[in-house]
């Protein structure tokens, strides 16, 4: 996803965001009974916060950024779908100080600044970087409903072909899906996000933009290992 990303803070901002009827519902929380039901039976894999700073101004360019893109006024999401990425650097540190700076984006130029909410290191480590319902921009068209997961590397064949981090991207994306009901097929690459029944984009210069990371071959094995990793 990242051409140069770039440090540590715990100022993790959690949300009250709020369902259709009002009611305040937990930013973490599974999208029905059922789904809680089916994340207690799947293990929930080790995960360690390492949060960015979700300032008030942060927020405020989320919520804007939804309108423009969305038509929305939220920076929360509800999960359609998970959309896998590569961060095109060496360490998780600069994918956090690139995600933690809310500077405007050089592709796009605007605010506010690039994020997911998971990234996993080379050795298998999984960081969550925000809530997971928190709006981060990650995938043209579909952040409104997308979860991104960053992997720590330069091409789709180095991060799959590193066992202890495909094991723990396996496990984390399993736990997500099956949480938030969210079937294998709508596991996608970045590079897969135009295809996406979910893709929506109010700004006509970006309807067709995307990456070239996890392309269609590299996301056939992936769920191919995601299906054999087991059901919800």
């Amino acid at each position: 996803m990242l051409a140069a990303l770039s440090a540590v803070g715990l100022g993790l901002a959690l949300f009250a965001p709020t369902a259709s009827s009002g009611a305040p519902v937990s930013p973490d929380a599974p999208r029905s009974a059922a789904t809680s039901r089916a994340a207690t039976t799947v293990p929930k894999p080790t995960i360690v916060p390492r949060p960015i700073p979700l300032t008030a101004q942060r927020k405020r360019d989320t919520v804007a950024y939804a309108q423009r893109h969305y038509g929305l006024t939220t920076s929360t999401i509800v999960p359609r779908t998970i959309v896998q990425h590569w961060t095109a650097n060496d360490s998780v540190s600069a994918t956090w100080n690139t995600f933690a700076s809310n500077a405007a984006d050089p592709e796009l130029g605007e605010r506010p600044g690039t994020c997911a909410q998971f990234v996993i290191g080379r050795d298998g480590t999984i960081f969550q970087l925000t809530p997971i319902a928190f709006l981060c921009r990650h995938t043209v068209g579909l952040n409104w409903a997308a979860i991104g997961i960053e992997h720590v590397g330069r091409s789709d064949g180095q991060v799959l072909g590193t066992a202890v981090q495909m094991r723990a991207s396996i496990r984390l994306t399993r736990w997500l899906r099956c949480r938030s009901s969210i079937p294998v097929d709508k596991v996608i690459g970045h590079a897969e996000s135009l295809s996406s029944p979910f893709h929506r984009e109010r700004v006509q210069r970006l309807r067709k933009q995307t990456h070239g990371d996890f392309q269609p071959a590299a996301m056939k094995r992936y769920r191919t290992r995601l299906r054999a990793a087991g059901g919800c």
